[in-house]
């Protein structure tokens, strides 16, 4: 059979990083997720912006800082958590950990080149994280600079081997490259990582049917509408594999009449 390219774009993966934790979520658009962490000896955190006379974040550690603007953001205040953050990396001008979760919340905003200078300034802080070369990448991806965000991905798994996001990106850089081999390759080595992560099923039957296996598309596919959370993208699943069984059908079709 002919291989035929899905015409929907790939997911891809964008991390927000913390010394705690580090997650990725799949989403079309590079997405910055954070792992809601336990924070029981945060002050508690009001919109109104003043704390009174006395400031209860002044004291606050970088890692506490990031809790408190994963806060706001989950509690649809992203102004307050970039204004929390813009102070936490005054207060504390050498934690990368600062740089990169501010990088990417820019990146989430689309505000790409604010987000490589955040990105940029945590690598010089630290320069073997790999989840901060993942992020790198994505925003070196925005801009065209393909063979730097190769770059990055590939060392981000020289040092982190199990770091899903990293082949799940590279994946989809090899994808778009029509390196369908390679791509196959890396969304391979995520379903080994996490088998129960949806996305890296959706990538895969997407290169699967661009190297011309429909049946392994066809089973991936379903794969990932067990496991898929996100109802846009079970719709784009569910159209495209009605669409590969319905031709695959047809096909059938025409071979026995032949």
């Amino acid at each position: 059979m002919k291989p035929i390219r899905s015409s929907l774009f790939l997911m891809v993966a964008a991390l927000t990083v913390s010394t705690f934790s580090v997650q990725a979520e799949t989403l079309q658009k590079p997405h910055s997720v954070g792992k809601h962490l336990e924070s029981e000896a945060l002050p508690s955190i009001r919109s109104g912006g003043a704390h009174g006379r006395k400031d209860p974040h002044s004291k606050l550690t970088p890692e506490m800082h990031i809790q408190v603007a994963l806060r706001h953001k989950a509690e649809g205040r992203p102004g307050e958590a970039m204004r929390s953050l813009d102070m936490a990396i005054r207060n504390n001008p050498f934690s990368p950990e600062l740089f990169a979760v501010r990088g990417s919340f820019y990146l989430e905003r689309k505000n790409v080149s604010a987000a490589l200078n955040d990105f940029e300034s945590a690598l010089k802080l630290a320069p073997d994280s790999a989840a901060i070369l993942t992020n790198r990448a994505q925003a070196y991806r925005h801009f065209g600079r393909i063979g730097e965000a190769l770059h990055d991905l590939d060392r981000a798994i020289e040092l982190s081997p199990d770091l899903l996001a990293a082949y799940f990106n590279r994946g989809a850089i090899h994808y778009s490259s029509n390196s369908f081999e390679l791509a196959l390759q890396d969304f391979d080595s995520c379903i080994a990582i996490d088998p129960h992560q949806a996305g890296p099923y959706f990538n895969r039957a997407a290169t699967r049917d661009a190297l011309g296996d429909r049946t392994g598309a066809i089973e991936d596919m379903k794969r990932f509408m067990e496991i898929a959370s996100d109802s846009s993208w079970q719709d784009a699943g569910q159209q495209l594999l009605d669409k590969w069984q319905s031709d695959s059908a047809e096909e059938q079709a025409d071979s026995s009449n032949s």
